[in-house]
């Protein structure tokens, strides 16, 4: 029983090693395979058990081939801007047709060889077709409805296989504007409603109090944009004085003539907003002579849409071209006008001509109006619209008449108390001895007219890109990386691909580089994990092991001719 158990032996141990031998002749002949994964051969006891302690019963070997899937192999650079590579877990998700139905089997591959066919879709060198989400212009994932989705909540029905003809030719409507540059801090602020004092005999280079039944301690209240300030009369304020105080109220000025006799006052408010003075007691602006009944306004002279409608003119104008969805070009200009110090008010305005803004929408082509406050550093404080609401990384909405989309524009002028956009400092003057009102560091914006496609590739997130002639460069599709808990119980089939199993687990669909995802690597590919001098070492031992299980045959069949030979 014992010789021909040897014998059994020795034929399993034959068998195991020739499995063995094909596992290595394997992994040799796939050395040069892109995204290969090597199997190791590995051997386990089969035990046959003994009837009795004083016996040894032979059993043999069994073979095991090892899958080594998750084993990352060398990356190498590609000269092609649509191979790519994995670096990490997961693998790119393909299918064997260009048109997959919701039935279609799903298959799994770290081969990323991929080169478009005919029709523009993406295959590697086995013919399977990579997958991926479509995106929009931002990147974001889309679902196969066309809906925003994420890769969280993604099926595997949101995938479609990556055509580089999806998008031949592409425009790009503005959506973000912007500027740096200067506004000249010593244009002179547009004047506002003014009123003059027109009492005779007031010497303006003496005391006031005393003078027209003015007394010390006589008062009055200047009121700007809902901020009152009371204005007091000492002992020995003169005229410059009091107009002194009144200039040092934000956006208010005020002047004094001082020829000691008939001398007049003059208050000028800021060119945008209203300014009410009211007596207090003694009615002092009544005994300079300022025109009544109290409290006065000093109308502002200029309103929003005031440069728009053509009644106010500005001091300085900045045309800028914006693209439409369509990727018509318009011409818009950003006009600002000083209207007190530190403040700025600004209009953007087009044409309402045919083709260009909805007059219904931009009465007098105006889009938008508001305000820049600087600091005392010439820094924006605040860059608001005509009510005060805040306009940073606030879209402003235009509507064009020749069918495009309405656009959505975001106006960048800079970071408040940053100094990166719009400033307010000296300008000087030209060559001519004109004041330079603005200089222009600056414009970028980021539409651009139609273009063809003229190139495409991976990103390095993933992102398949695409270039147009224009300028534009979009993103129309993302990689999807799937993921398995066990990915070296996957199942092998022909093509360098796998199929899932009961043992590896479901897959879990993942952007590159998100959530475990392995990062995605443009213009490479992933080498087969086969490491050549190991595999001929293991060759050696095979073959050694193959011929000492052949002696274990000879030996024991010997043994068996003498066991004969005994009944001779």
């Amino acid at each position: 029983m014992s010789l021909f158990g040897a014998m059994i032996s020795g034929v399993s141990g034959l068998n195991a090693q020739s499995q063995n031998l094909g596992v290595i002749s394997d992994n040799i002949s796939n050395m040069n395979t892109i995204g290969y994964k090597r199997t190791l051969g590995r051997f386990s006891t089969l035990v046959t058990e003994s009837a009795t302690p004083t016996r040894y019963t032979p059993g043999g070997v069994r073979f095991h081939p090892t899958a080594m899937i998750s084993k990352q192999g060398l990356l190498q650079s590609s000269s092609s801007t649509t191979s790519a590579a994995i670096s990490g877990d997961g693998f790119f998700v393909v299918r064997d047709t260009a048109t997959p139905n919701a039935n279609d089997e799903v298959f799994f591959t770290r081969a990323g060889d991929f080169r478009p066919d005919d029709d523009g879709y993406l295959k590697n060198t086995a013919g399977f077709f990579v997958q991926g989400w479509a995106t929009d212009r931002d990147g974001n994932l889309l679902d196969q409805l066309g809906n925003t989705t994420s890769s969280n909540s993604a099926a595997v029905g949101d995938l479609q296989v990556i055509d580089v003809n999806r998008i031949l030719r592409a425009s790009a409507d503005t959506r973000n504007i912007s500027i740096g540059g200067n506004l000249d801090a010593d244009q002179t602020p547009f004047a506002g409603g003014t009123d003059t004092s027109t009492t005779l005999g007031i010497n303006g280079t003496t005391a006031l109090a005393g003078q027209a039944g003015i007394a010390a301690g006589d008062s009055f209240d200047i009121t700007v944009n809902g901020n009152t300030t009371t204005i007091t009369i000492t002992g020995t304020d003169t005229l410059n004085d009091i107009a002194a105080k009144i200039s040092a109220i934000p956006g208010v000025n005020a002047s004094a003539t001082s020829t000691g006799t008939d001398d007049t006052l003059t208050i000028t408010g800021p060119g945008d907003q209203n300014v009410t003075v009211t007596n207090n007691n003694n009615t002092p602006l009544t005994a300079l002579g300022f025109a009544g009944p109290f409290p006065a306004t000093l109308a502002a002279t200029y309103t929003p849409g005031s440069i728009a409608a053509g009644t106010v003119d500005e001091n300085t104008t900045m045309p800028i071209t914006v693209y439409d969805s369509l990727g018509s070009a318009h011409t818009v200009n950003l006009r600002f006008l000083k209207v007190s110090q530190n403040r700025w008010a600004f209009e953007l305005t087009g044409q309402t001509t045919a083709g260009n803004l909805d007059p219904s929408a931009h009465p007098n082509g105006l889009i938008q109006s508001g305000y820049l406050n600087f600091d005392g550093d010439g820094v924006i404080s605040s860059f608001t619209d005509s009510t005060g609401a805040s306009l940073i990384d606030q879209p402003l909405s235009i509507t064009y008449t020749n069918g495009s989309n309405a656009s959505e524009i975001t106006l960048d002028l800079g970071n408040p108390g940053v100094g990166n956009g719009i400033t307010q400092k000296g300008g000087g003057v030209d060559a001519n001895g004109n004041l330079v009102s603005y200089s222009t560091d600056f414009i970028n914006q980021d539409g651009a007219g139609a273009g063809s496609q003229v190139g495409y590739g991976f990103s390095s997130d993933g992102f398949l890109e695409v270039q147009f002639a224009n300028g534009v460069k979009r993103p129309m599709f993302k990689l999807a990386i799937a993921t398995f808990e066990a990915p070296d119980e996957l199942g092998a089939e022909s093509g360098n691909v796998y199929r899932q199993t009961r043992d590896s687990g479901d897959y879990v669909l993942r952007e590159p580089g998100i959530d475990g995802a392995g990062k995605v690597v443009a213009s490479a590919l992933e080498g087969s994990n086969v490491d050549l001098a190991e595999e001929f070492t293991n060759m050696i031992v095979t073959q050694r092991a193959y011929s000492a299980n052949t002696k274990t045959i000879t030996t024991t069949d010997e043994m068996l001719d003498e066991l004969i030979r005994v009944k001779r």
